[in-house]
Order: structure tokens, then C-alpha cells, then sequence
């Protein structure tokens, strides 16, 4: 049987909003983590991310604003599976939407 490393570390996930033009994936991280969301455009410096249904986060927020300079950062404390679209705002102050996306939270595997 393999011995399986004990860690207080969470496996966390970091995930690139795109030019929603270019749109790409899923993704995954454990309970315990956190999911980061960033924008990869410099034509869309701003955008907002929001759960359809639950949140992986403790609370009622499902809408979570972020930008350039200000990545979204959300704690994972629910294992499960999570779908979340992404509204994109322009220089300009136009929006455009993509998703949805989907995102899983896992057991973490490991942690004691």
C-alpha cells in the first residue's frame, strides 16, 4: 500500500478570466482552498462573476466583482460541483456575458 502524505495545505486553483472572445475550460481545486479569477485582457479590465444556484463559498453572496488590479478571491468550503458565468465589462462601459462554466470542489485528498 503507498504512504500517503499528510499536508495542512490545500490544493488551490488560480483561473484566468479570458478575452470572452477566447474561451476556454473547467476547473477544479479541494475543499479548504481557494479559487482565484483574474481578467486576461486589457480591453475588458473589469468583470463579475456570478454562482448559478449555490456558491462553493460560506454565505449567500453569489456575485463576486473583480478586475485588473483586484483578482476574485473566493475561500472553497463546500465540495461539490458549481456552475458560474462571467459578465465582462468593457472599456467603454459595455458588457458582454460568456459561460457557463463549470467549476468542482473536491475532498481534500491528503490534508489530516
Amino acid at each position: 500500500m503507498p504512504n500517503t502524505p499528510k499536508s495542512d495545505r490545500h490544493f488551490c486553483a488560480v483561473i484566468t478570466v479570458p478575452d470572452p472572445d477566447n474561451m476556454p475550460v473547467s476547473s477544479y481545486a479541494e475543499k479548504g482552498g481557494t479559487l482565484q479569477l483574474r481578467t486576461d485582457t486589457h480591453q475588458y479590465p473589469n468583470f463579475v462573476i456570478e454562482f448559478q444556484g449555490h456558491s462553493p463559498s460560506v454565505g449567500a453572496q453569489k456575485q463576486f466583482p473583480g478586475s485588473e488590479e483586484k483578482p476574485v478571491v473566493i475561500r472553497l468550503d463546500t465540495v461539490g460541483e458549481y456552475k458560474y458565468t462571467v459578465q465582462h465589462i468593457h472599456k467603454d462601459g459595455t458588457c458582454k456575458d460568456s459561460g457557463p462554466f463549470m467549476f468542482y470542489v473536491y475532498p481534500c485528498k491528503g490534508c489530516r
